[in-house]
Order: C-alpha cells, then sequence, then structure tokens
C-alpha cells in the first residue's frame, strides 16, 4: 500500500492544531497563577511594613491591594 505524504501531513495537522492551542491555554493559565502569587506576595510584604515606612513611599495601608495592583500593571 502506497503511503501519501499529502495524506499523512493532512492526519497530523489537526493533532498539531490540537496540541498547540492545550499548550497555549497551559501557557496562560501558568502566567495568570504567577501574576496571582506576586500579586499576593507584593502585598504581603507591603502589610509588613510599618506605616511609616508605606508613608514614605505615599501610601497608606488601605492604598495596598490599589497599590500592588498598579504596579503589576506596569510590568
Amino acid at each position: 500500500m502506497a503511503f501519501s505524504s499529502e495524506t499523512g501531513t493532512h492526519g497530523r495537522n489537526p493533532l498539531i492544531a490540537t496540541s498547540i492551542a492545550a499548550l497555549i491555554r497551559v501557557r496562560t493559565k501558568a502566567k495568570a497563577v504567577l501574576k496571582t502569587l506576586q500579586l499576593a506576595r507584593m502585598i504581603s510584604t507591603l502589610s509588613s511594613m510599618s506605616d511609616h515606612q508605606l508613608a514614605q513611599i505615599g501610601i497608606t495601608r488601605s492604598d495596598i491591594p490599589k497599590y500592588a495592583e498598579e504596579l503589576m500593571a506596569d510590568q
């Protein structure tokens, strides 16, 4: 039985496309998880600072979540 390279290629394209799409989804989710972890760490670090230290960088304790999100958006 003869093998057509054209048929073989077409048979793999959907598999390759599906695999690439799956990898893109995994990458997107991984980036979102990483960003969430970085945000949590930043909020934790800022929360551990004294009110005086926070004032030195121009924020109050209630500004921490918003400030951390703004810093993450710049990245």
